[in-house]
């Protein structure tokens, strides 16, 4: 951090010289770049502008300031300094354009960046927005990133501007119901419901642990940290279940009695927040039981007891609003091991990342940042995008989430828990209430270079797989008449089910519950109701959230797969195939 340090330095120095005692050399990029931001940011401070150093880089004919330049014209605040550096790019390009234009033709031309460039964009960001910026921005980390840097622009918010949740409430489908009617400063047009019958959720599940995540609120968040998969913990005597605590829920063994029991602090969807449970069936306190004293020892039984977490997995969807596209992640890395910007070794062993926004997109992407190393990623494509984590080869892998109205997914999953309102966060939870007005508009927010529309919409919604290393884009609007849809990625036969949400009176990134299976080269047919499906060799199927099981057990599991607008998907697979073309 030496050199981010002494790069603010440098620039406090220049703010305190007159204009009258700068001196110009473009051969020494570092002082040139501390130059041309601390004229930009005198502009915001309404002390006198000085626009000779955009003259000297023009006058220069050094194109490595192009990135510079282009990032200065994007928090411009003075006519004047906007008009000197859009002519210094006139200068430098041959072009004549505007801040876009420049953007996306240097996003296109994958331009090189002069020296210090990822110290200069840090101190930019920490100056204009937010000096936790400059935590993403070490010192080679230019030279070791995964993208050209010159393409992370702000997005109009702070490091963690937009929080993500992380173990997030989860509460029963009644509770989530009365939780409708107390805020009732979230009903729409009077409908109170929550969730509403028809308004769309993030759907998964994992060991029979269901749960939704409606999209009303993760368009606040974006981004969700949470583990899942659970265990009927404790049973009734009799064997009733009386509860399932929900992974990641913390739990308080305190004693037991006899060989049976286990007295229980803890707090999950539908179960107490204390009482006597048996404890038969829990393989994670089996070591634990047998060091608990027998309540029959009398009250000094409670001041012993034992700590934990229930077991499951970490999962994190990262759920980019601008570009449509909600992809779970798993973020469980085996035994990580990487080599910093700086050259050295890390052993962080088995490691669970977690995630926030780094505030920043890239192609109007989201850019997040894993919180245990502060490695910058592409949302998209589960990839470090830039800092420690690039050496070490790690990509997230993809896991199965499905898009679909409340009302299907509660049918389906009656036990399921829903995500809470009250999450600890002061927003306004209502359906529509945010990105409506983008949602619902063919316009991009941010630019993104690289297009195609000759056959699809910017905005078009499809469902995007892929499969040993080739992408796959299937268009909403042709799989949803076809239903079941037979098709091949990669060396992976696989079978396609698209079913059709409730239309609204607006838009949120959805359209079809879309689940993709492998197959096995077997071709399936519609079955007797919407939840079965008949293979060519005469066997039934049901349709679950893990895999198509046959009536005689045999499995095709569910591949990974997630929706997206088109242009988010595009403009990171221009390669991608389209089903249908």
């Amino acid at each position: 951090m030496k050199r981010v340090v002494g790069f603010a330095l440098a620039l406090c120095l220049l703010l305190t010289q007159s204009v009258g005692a700068l001196d110009y050399d473009t051969a020494n990029y570092r002082k040139t770049m501390i130059q041309m931001l601390g004229s930009a940011f005198d502009a915001t401070r309404g002390r006198l502008v000085d626009v000779a150093v955009y003259d000297a880089v023009a006058a220069s004919g050094d194109r490595l300031y192009l990135a510079p330049l282009i990032d200065i014209a994007y928090f411009g605040r003075s006519a004047e300094i906007n008009r000197a550096v859009i002519e210094a790019l006139n200068a430098l390009t041959g072009e004549n354009m505007g801040w876009k234009g420049y953007f996306e033709w240097a996003g296109a031309n994958d331009i090189a960046l002069p020296p210090f460039y990822d110290e200069f964009k840090g101190q930019l960001l920490a100056s204009f927005v937010d000096p936790e910026f400059t935590r993403f921005f070490e010192p080679g980390v230019a030279e070791t990133a995964a993208i050209n840097l010159v393409e992370p622009v702000w997005g109009g918010v702070t490091v963690d501007g937009i929080p993500s949740l992380v173990n997030a409430r989860q509460i029963t489908p009644k509770d989530a119901t009365d939780e409708g009617y107390q805020h009732s400063d979230f009903c729409r047009d009077g409908d109170c419901s929550y969730p509403a019958a028809d308004e769309l959720v993030f759907g998964l599940s994992f060991k029979g642990d269901s749960r939704a995540y409606p999209l009303r609120l993760l368009n606040w968040h974006e981004m969700f940290n949470d583990v899942i998969g659970h265990a009927p913990l404790f049973e009734e005597p009799e064997g009733e279940q009386v509860c399932n605590f929900r992974a990641p829920t913390p739990f308080e063994v305190r004693a037991r009695s006899g060989d049976d029991w286990l007295l229980i602090y803890g707090r999950s969807a539908d179960c107490p927040r204390s009482g006597w449970l048996r404890s038969a069936d829990v393989v994670w306190f089996d070591d634990v039981a047998p060091e608990l004293p027998d309540i029959a020892a009398g009250d000094e039984a409670l001041s012993v007891g034992h700590r934990g977490r229930v077991d499951g997995k970490p999962v994190m969807l990262a759920y980019c609003t601008l570009c449509g596209a909600g992809v779970l992640y798993d973020v469980s890395i085996p035994d990580l091991s990487y080599t910093t910007v700086a050259g050295e070794t890390v052993q962080m062993g088995d490691t669970a990342l977690e995630f926030g926004s780094t505030g920043m997109l890239m192609r109007s992407n989201k850019l997040m940042y894993d919180r245990n190393t502060d490695t910058v990623w592409n949302a998209i494509t589960g990839e470090p995008a830039f800092g420690q984590l690039v050496s070490s080869g790690v990509v997230l892998d993809v896991l199965p989430v499905v898009v679909t109205d409340w009302a299907s997914w509660l049918e389906a999953h009656p036990d399921t828990s829903v995500l809470s309102l009250d999450t600890g966060f002061l927003r306004n939870y209502s359906n529509g209430a945010a990105y409506s007005d983008y949602f619902n508009s063919a316009d991009l927010m941010f630019p993104s270079w690289q297009q195609d529309t000759a056959l699809i919409q910017n905005k078009d919604m499809v469902f995007a797989l892929r499969l040993q290393g080739q992408a796959k884009a299937y268009p909403l609007a042709t799989i949803i008449p076809e239903r079941i849809v037979k098709d091949r990625v990669g060396q992976t036969d696989l079978v396609i089910i698209a079913e059709a949400t409730p239309e609204r009176d607006f838009f949120e990134p959805g359209g079809a519950a879309v689940r993709a299976f492998e197959s096995g080269g077997l071709v399936f047919t519609a079955g007797d109701d919407s939840m079965t499906l008949t293979s060519d060799d005469g066997r039934s199927w049901q349709i679950t959230e893990g895999a198509l099981i046959a009536d005689d057990g045999e499995r095709r599991e569910r591949i990974g797969g997630h929706l997206a607008f088109w242009f988010g998907w595009f403009g990171f697979y221009p390669d991608t195939l389209v089903y249908g073309e």
